[in-house]
């Protein structure tokens, strides 16, 4: 088998938005872990963490070169990712991972607060991109879906990872924007799967975002206001755990999406909201509510990781054997061969 230069170009060409939310599902995962580490007796769960949180920044940082590939070479798919209602909202995981990378790091790389900042403000002028088409542009009740949240609840994730660099005013304004948005997106996108057509097959995984802003509010309060919010927290905190609860009891729903990249959707909301519960019990009671709670959303984050691999892998094995069978058909082309 060969594979040509215009071979490897016209993969960049095809890079989709689904992408950005591989490094965030790491990048959450990653977070996890180290959480985890004062919980449970596990030494390694803190040396696993770190180098999760390292990989999604690398493959965050492919994810970029990639699409900045893209950009270059073919700006026709770039403003129909931009247009469509889904692909859309995909761009905002890649904001996303790198605040959870940079806010993460900082404790170990000082300068990780640099990557945090960029991030948010790159995050916000997205979404202040994303209000605008929203009031000039018309939609059709089944482009609502839960990536709605991303650009908007998902900008919550700047104040819960702040590292403490800067005005607290910014990442407090930062999460009231977010939570403003999330309120007001929520009864729209349950009001458009309940009353709508189900969400497609293989996008089921991605109503695991539904439980995201719970965890992402509920991270925030305890990052700004830690002495002043328990009661708040565990109240966002049950209903995100509500909806992951909900999912999981669908099993046979959420089954008929296969194994799909779109697992990755499911990763980082599950691993939020088991964040929150751990960082809720300070003490590191491993017998608590809040810690058993966090430790099982923990381990189903690990399994929908597991799913989101394995796809990640077959769908990159089957378009790079795509691919090359295209690149030799283009040779035996070349070379008079019929």
């Amino acid at each position: 088998m060969a594979l040509s230069v215009r071979g490897v170009a016209s993969l960049f060409v095809r890079v989709p938005t689904a992408l950005f939310p591989i490094a965030l599902g790491l990048s959450g995962l990653g977070s996890l872990f180290l959480v985890a580490n004062g919980h449970v007796a596990l030494s390694g769960l803190r040396a696993t963490g770190i180098p999760i949180l390292v990989l999604s920044a690398i493959v965050l940082l492919v994810d970029i070169l990639c699409y900045t590939i893209k950009l270059a070479r073919n700006r026709d798919e770039v403003l129909d990712d931009w247009d469509h209602p889904t692909r859309a909202n995909l761009l905002a995981p890649g904001f996303m991972a790198a605040m959870v990378i940079g806010g993460t790091l900082t404790q170990f790389f000082p300068a990780g607060w640099i990557l945090w900042a960029g991030a948010s403000a790159g995050h916000f002028l997205l979404l202040v991109g994303f209000v605008g088409r929203w009031l000039s542009h018309e939609y059709a009740p089944d482009d609502l879906n839960p990536t709605w949240f991303l650009p908007a609840a998902g900008l919550m994730t700047s104040p819960m990872t702040w590292p403490g660099h800067g005005p607290i005013i910014i990442p407090t304004m930062l999460l009231g924007i977010g939570a403003f948005l999330w309120i007001m997106l929520l009864p729209l996108v349950f009001r458009r799967l309940v009353f709508e057509p189900a969400v497609a097959p293989e996008l089921r995984p991605t109503l695991f975002i539904l439980a995201a802003p719970f965890g992402l509010f509920a991270g925030a309060l305890m990052t700004l206001f830690p002495q002043s919010t328990s009661a708040l927290v565990v109240a966002a905190l049950s209903g995100g755990t509500l909806f992951i609860l909900v999912l999981v009891t669908q099993w046979k729903f959420l089954s008929q999406a296969g194994v799909t990249l779109s697992w990755w959707a499911a990763t980082f909301p599950v691993s939020t909201v088991a964040i929150g519960f751990l960082r809720s019990d300070p003490a590191g009671d491993h017998t608590s509510l809040p810690t058993l709670v966090g430790l099982a959303l923990g381990s189903l984050a690990c399994l929908t990781s597991l799913i989101a691999i394995i796809a990640t892998f077959r769908a990159a094995s089957r378009t790079c054997n795509r691919t090359v069978m295209h690149t030799e058909r283009e040779i035996e082309a070349m070379q008079g061969q019929n």
